[in-house]
């Protein structure tokens, strides 16, 4: 296998080109940076947050709006015949931190002309959608991406998606410098695991809301961190399917407990409607367990 595309040997330049600054730019560039590795350019929309993230990375910005000539800067190619053995010419990697809507479009300004190697961070886009790169790759963690909050790398799961040997190795290198884990997988595989982060995370954040709305009048919230943590304890360790260990009162057919809790949502009838699906579901899937 070939050394990786980003390394720590001095008789390799790479030059690392992060394109975005929403939140998935600003995470990934930080711990990037903060591990060591160089940014060396960010180019991102003219609106402000590209040149404030460029300076945090400690790079240059380079502005631009996708569907305009992309900008030249970068290392020129060198020619082969010239370059010593010992010392091989920069490699040039770029990483698509964009949105899922605008990556094929962004990805088609990115040719062989531009960059040695493509990688977007996207859990649910194909990997076809660098198909104007021979060398393209997927690098996405499982986590809430965000500016505002410290992200949790520590032995968190980043899914690894490329076909390139070399290409393969460096990701597997960025993962283990920010303190991730890494995990080879196919695109069936990551797109079903990004189904589930979303179904997990963002569908039990609006139960989470609601059990912030009930609970702010006496702010007792916190009141509720020890039953989820015991239910995430035991996702984690124990391997069977959660529904075995389901409870409440949907599940025991205890119908005076379910209208008194409607009664309490009278006011509220998105509360009411979603505490009135759930429930029908839990009974739907109580009748057809088979325990």
């Amino acid at each position: 296998m070939s050394e990786p595309l980003i390394n720590q040997s001095p008789s390799q330049e790479t030059w690392l080109t992060l394109v975005g600054s929403g939140q998935a730019a600003w995470a990934l560039g930080s711990a990037l940076h903060g591990s060591g590795i160089r940014v060396q350019r960010v180019v991102a929309r003219p609106n402000g947050r590209g040149a404030a993230l460029a300076q945090r990375l400690e790079a240059s910005w380079v502005p631009w709006h996708a569907g305009q000539p992309l900008p030249k800067e970068g290392p020129p190619s060198p020619d082969p015949s010239r370059l010593e053995p010992s010392r091989p010419g920069p490699t040039r990697l770029t990483l698509l931190a964009v949105s899922d809507d605008a990556l094929p479009g962004v990805a088609s300004f990115f040719g062989t002309d531009q960059t040695d190697a493509l990688v977007h961070c996207s859990g649910t886009r194909s990997l076809e959608d660098l198909d104007v790169h021979p060398v393209r790759g997927v690098f996405w963690p499982i986590l809430n991406l965000s500016k505002a909050v410290e992200t949790p790398w520590k032995g968190a799961p980043i899914l690894i998606q490329t076909e390139d040997a070399s290409l393969h190795q460096t990701l597997h290198h960025w993962a283990q410098r920010i303190g991730a884990t890494a995990r080879d997988v196919t695109e069936v595989q990551r797109q079903k695991l990004h189904l589930a982060a979303v179904m997990t995370a963002n569908f039990n954040n609006i139960l989470l809301h609601w059990g912030h709305l009930l609970t702010q009048e006496w702010g007792t919230h916190r009141d509720l961190f020890p039953i989820l943590a015991q239910q995430l304890n035991e996702f984690e360790q124990n391997p069977q399917d959660p529904l075995t260990r389901q409870s409440g009162p949907a599940w025991r057919g205890d119908q005076q407990t379910l209208e008194s809790h409607l009664r309490l949502l009278q006011d509220d009838p998105e509360g009411t409607a979603l505490y009135r699906w759930f429930s029908s579901l839990i009974q739907r899937l109580r009748d057809q367990s088979p325990t």
